[in-house]
């Protein structure tokens, strides 16, 4: 009996490989447009040899490696070469720290988190491989937000999640807002779960982490930034070689290194904005009032104090995003980062065994069981890819487009 389990176990293990490998292939080449825009490609252009400046990181890394290897590293082919050999990469990482997850997972709750793992991967391949995004500096930041997630989840090593997420920050000081929520909630849950020597070092390592990250974030927000204004016009003109036709992002730049501000120009966007998150949220809603009621009905489970401030701590964790929602107009990247972050809490939950959630899930799944819209529950999320960067995807973008020229605004 036991050896037919463990056939049958590795035979679904084998069956989901397979699917899961064919969604990324698939996805990947039905999404990916082999070209690199010209913010990706600006980018590479900023790097510390301007100062310790903002979204220096990934310049620098790029000019490092190009002089190493002795190429012309301001060539727009260089640049695409380059954001190919991450993206795979970043992929292989993803790909590595899911199956991490899932192998940490029960027998029991194997096949809900494989469902999980297949939406993470449907999100994350085609939001990264659209020309939008691809070569976008988000990805690396989401993959080391994983594997701190991955660390706290196996409770080993935890101390690198300090430099991880301070590397995060020097990708892009926006990390504090997009993804450091799921760092800092896991933190919260283990502070609130262990005791005595454990409780003090997740506490240390949360209060660490949140210090480096807060001196970093004033450091590239405020004191430094258009602290490179000496540099601009030797970056612009780096930019332009690297750029799609010749063209930099001037937007960037100007942001980046004259320290402009952009919200005037910004505003433009504000109307699409807003029609498209509407848009997105209604077509969206099943997936928002599922998972709503789950950690509502988790939060109600609760008798202690501690138990009910963690699954709190879950529903605000997003709110973290609330100010790029207003100050800025990339909504795709805000949108994403909200869904990713409650993925991530959940294939995390999934692989430690928590039952509570467990229980919550089983009980929502549960109740729509028979409902006529249980089968497209599952498949729909195809339906929102990709996320863009100031579109939230190419779904909503379409009905807002159809919608303003409907009503005429």
């Amino acid at each position: 009996m036991q050896k037919i389990l463990q056939d049958e176990k590795k035979r679904n293990m084998f069956l989901f490989l397979v699917i899961w490998g064919i969604i990324t292939i698939g996805l990947f080449l039905r999404t990916f447009d082999w070209m690199a825009n010209s913010y990706n490609t600006s980018i590479l252009a900023i790097s510390y040899k301007y100062g310790f400046t903002s979204r220096g990181l990934i310049g620098t890394i790029y000019q490092f490696l190009g002089n190493l290897v002795g190429v012309d590293i301001w060539n727009y082919f260089v640049a695409l070469k380059f954001y190919v050999i991450c993206t795979i990469v970043c992929y292989i990482a993803f790909a590595i720290m899911m199956l991490l997850f899932l192998n940490k997972t029960s027998i029991d709750n194997k096949k809900m988190q494989q469902y999980l793992i297949l939406i993470n991967t449907i999100f994350f391949i085609t939001m990264f491989a659209a020309e939008k995004n691809f070569g976008r500096i988000d990805m690396f930041m989401l993959v080391l937000t994983i594997l701190a997630a991955y660390l706290i989840a196996i409770e080993k090593f935890v101390w690198l999640i300090v430099p991880l997420t301070a590397v995060c920050v020097m990708f892009h000081q926006g990390y504090v807002f997009m993804f450091y929520n799921v760092v800092l909630v896991l933190l919260f849950y283990r502070i609130l779960t262990k005791e005595g020597k454990e409780r003090n070092k997740y506490v240390i390592v949360f209060a660490l982490s949140l210090v480096i990250c807060a001196i970093l974030f004033f450091w590239f927000q405020v004191a430094y930034r258009g602290g490179a204004h000496d540099y601009y016009y030797e970056a612009r003109e780096h930019a332009t070689t690297m750029g799609v036709e010749g063209k930099p992002h001037d937007e960037l730049l100007r942001a980046e290194l004259l320290g402009v501000d952009l919200h005037d120009e910004e505003l433009k966007y504000r109307l699409s904005n807003v029609i498209e998150l509407i848009i997105f949220l209604v077509f969206f809603s099943p997936y928002i009032i599922f998972v709503g009621k789950v950690l509502l009905r988790t939060i109600k489970k609760q008798t202690e104090l501690s138990r009910k401030l963690i699954y709190l701590a879950l529903v605000l964790g997003p709110l973290t995003l609330l100010p790029n929602y207003i100050f800025k107009v990339d909504y795709g990247r805000w949108t994403f980062a909200a869904v990713t972050y409650f993925l991530l809490i959940f294939i995390f939950m999934y692989s430690i065994n928590e039952r509570d959630i467990i229980e919550s899930v089983d009980e929502g799944l549960e109740r729509i069981k028979n409902r006529v819209y249980r089968p497209f529950i599952f498949v729909t999320p195809l339906l929102f890819v990709p996320f863009k960067d100031v579109s939230v995807t190419v779904f909503t973008e379409r009905l807002c487009e159809l919608f303003r020229n409907i009503v005429g605004i």
